[in-house]
């Protein structure tokens, strides 16, 4: 099965020299969650923008989530699962919704089993999630995890770049749930 991708960026969108962004100019069928408001997330304004984004994909896509997407890839599999299948959640560097300060909206993330085969990728020295907390979530998910050392939040970082790394970890991801993503 050929299943596009569906960039899920985090708070304030990733920028043209993020992964996801150079991601998604590999894939022309690529679809982008675009919410009203990226530096303000609010769940319902997430949900509806990644409801759009399912409704145009022709066929059940891979998400492919960084930070705050991967909050609502989960929100979104635990109310939708029934009604827009998924081929596969992959899911970078989420964030420790539990911290002080986080946006409120999006600190009731379900921590349940998903029903999509799901990938966590995380890093030793993320300074949104600690790496124990990612294994817990990942945990509470029944996902699998991949921990990749120390690259910092998997954005921007220097020596991220197009993080080859993470495309290559997805490839595997897909072929191991019988997706093809090129």
């Amino acid at each position: 099965m050929h299943a596009p991708l569906l960039i899920l960026p985090g708070r304030n969108n990733s920028g043209p020299q993020h992964w996801q962004t150079l991601w998604q100019a590999r894939r022309p069928d690529a679809l982008r969650l675009e919410p009203s408001n990226w530096s303000e997330p609010e769940l319902g304004d997430w949900m509806l923008a990644l409801e759009l984004a399912m409704k145009a994909s022709p066929a059940p896509p891979m998400l492919v989530a960084h930070s705050m997407g991967c909050l609502l890839s989960i929100c979104w599999a635990s109310q939708h699962h029934a009604k827009f299948p998924i081929a596969g959640m992959f899911l970078v560097a989420p964030p420790n919704y539990n911290r002080e300060g986080f946006p409120a909206s999006f600190s009731k993330v379900p921590q349940t089993p998903v029903p999509y085969p799901t990938l966590v990728i995380s890093s030793t020295n993320d300074p949104y999630c600690p790496i124990d907390v990612a294994k817990k979530l990942a945990a509470s998910w029944k996902a699998g995890f991949v921990s990749v050392g120390e690259r910092g939040h998997i954005a921007t970082e220097p020596g991220n770049g197009s993080w080859d790394e993470g495309w290559h970890l997805l490839k595997a991801f897909a072929a191991g749930i019988r997706v093809q993503i090129d």
